[in-house]
């Protein structure tokens, strides 16, 4: 799986305006700190959690594994996040629809609305 460089920036982006996420067994991930000594099959700096348990004793806990590791949701983790937080689909074609006029990725046009359901949640928070 490749992603491109404004998808990795736009998941850098989501972890910084709080995308919270579970690591797990078939989740890619940037890792921020190059802490991974291993080279990536996909490209630098990405890899793929084969044992979340393996990848947390790596970054030295849970908790210092979503800090230290961005999550890049593929398409299907995308379009579950959005669903799981009721973004209409409509949303979601609109979003699309942008994407395509604006040569963007599919997973760039998720991920800038997840992105906006975050800050939109962050503005209306007391």
């Amino acid at each position: 799986m490749r992603f491109t460089e404004t998808e990795i920036q736009l998941a850098a982006r989501l972890r910084g305006a709080g995308l919270v996420w579970t690591p797990r067994a078939g989740h890619y991930v940037f890792d921020i700190d190059g802490i991974v000594r291993a080279p990536s099959p996909f490209q630098a700096g990405v890899h793929l959690i084969s044992s979340a348990n393996a990848m947390e004793r790596l970054a030295g806990g849970a908790d210092d594994l979503r800090e230290k590791f961005a999550w890049l949701p593929t398409w299907d983790d995308a379009r579950s996040w959005c669903e799981e937080r009721k973004v209409p689909r409509q949303k979601v074609v609109t979003a699309l629809q942008n994407a395509i006029e604006n040569d963007l990725s599919d997973r760039e046009a998720v991920y800038g609305l997840i992105l906006e359901t975050l800050e939109r949640a962050a503005e209306e928070r007391p």
